[in-house]
């Protein structure tokens, strides 16, 4: 017979991680919402990471009082930062604002598919037939989205968000990259408390020269930032390392898999965005690329 704590060994992290996933996948269209009211993108970005530092360090503290860094880890903590939150962060908010949410959402979630080509360039990981087969798939489903979205004209500069969108992915690749061996010796918690920080800190000379276009947001654009800033950095962070911790790998991407799927969905309710079938082939392909490369227990490396 299932005791309550069994139960609740089980039900807590699957909450967690659902949690988390709506978070991220929402990320998308609370960030197109700030960006439509004309706020400025680099500044945004810095805004949701200093929120979030300001929450994550000392629940850090009271998780980990004790951990701390060494000289030999500053280095590697700087470059993930470069990579996972900063770069990242300046071509995934510049292309949202670019792009559809439900564009940027999709494109986003072939990560898994560029960290595959990365592991086997740089470390020579061997890729089996059927991933070689997911990674197609998803490639495919990328490019039906762009190409079919830039024919659509649907936005503006929309050749230019996708791109952006793709560079996004490309330097969430050098954060894995990068992270490989830090992952070894630091705790994920202490890992991601630094990298906020850092990455922080390096956003604001590109926050500073967007100064000319800062403004006083209106109050539900508050709301959003705080949204970003607390539930998905500080909060879905925490819930993600939660999960992550106490769920198979695979369990964990077939979560974050929905990331993609609720961005979208919130795309066409919430900001009324027009969803081409293009993009649901896509979206498709992708998905399923990613849910045959995750086959017999792959580590998972999707986007936090």
């Amino acid at each position: 017979m299932t005791s309550a704590r069994d139960i609740k060994s089980i039900l807590l992290p699957n909450l967690a991680l659902l949690t988390t996933v709506c978070f991220w996948g929402l990320s998308f269209v609370s960030s197109k919402y700030i960006l439509n009211t004309g706020f400025p993108p680099l500044t945004l970005v810095f805004f949701r990471f200093c929120i979030a530092s300001a929450i994550f360090f000392p629940i850090s503290r009271a998780i980990e009082p004790r951990s701390t860094i060494h000289k030999k880890d500053i280095l590697p903590l700087i470059a993930t930062s470069l990579f996972g939150i900063t770069i990242y962060f300046l071509f995934e908010t510049s292309g949202i604002r670019l792009t559809s949410a439900s564009n940027a959402a999709l494109i986003i979630a072939s990560i898994p598919i560029f960290t595959i080509i990365a592991e086997y360039i740089f470390f020579k990981t061997a890729i089996q037939w059927y991933k070689i087969l997911g990674v197609l798939l998803s490639i495919g489903g990328v490019y039906l989205i762009i190409s079919r979205t830039i024919e659509a004209q649907l936005y503006p500069g929309i050749i230019k968000g996708n791109l952006y969108m793709l560079g996004a992915c490309l330097s969430w690749v050098g954060y894995i990259v990068v992270s490989k061996r830090l992952r070894q010796r630091l705790s994920g918690v202490t890992c991601i408390t630094y990298q906020f920080i850092f990455g922080t800190i390096f956003l604001i000379p590109f926050s500073l020269r967007e100064f000319s276009g800062w403004f006083v947001p209106a109050p539900l654009v508050i709301l959003n930032f705080l949204y970003l800033g607390i539930a998905c950095s500080a909060i879905g962070y925490f819930l993600y390392l939660y999960g992550l911790s106490r769920l198979e790998p695979v369990a964990v991407s077939t979560y974050t898999n929905l990331v993609p799927v609720i961005g979208t969905v919130g795309g066409v309710f919430i900001l009324n965005e027009k969803l081409l079938v293009s993009q649901i082939l896509g979206g498709a392909s992708i998905i399923i690329g990613i849910v045959i490369v995750n086959l017999k227990g792959r580590k998972n490396t999707n986007h936090l």
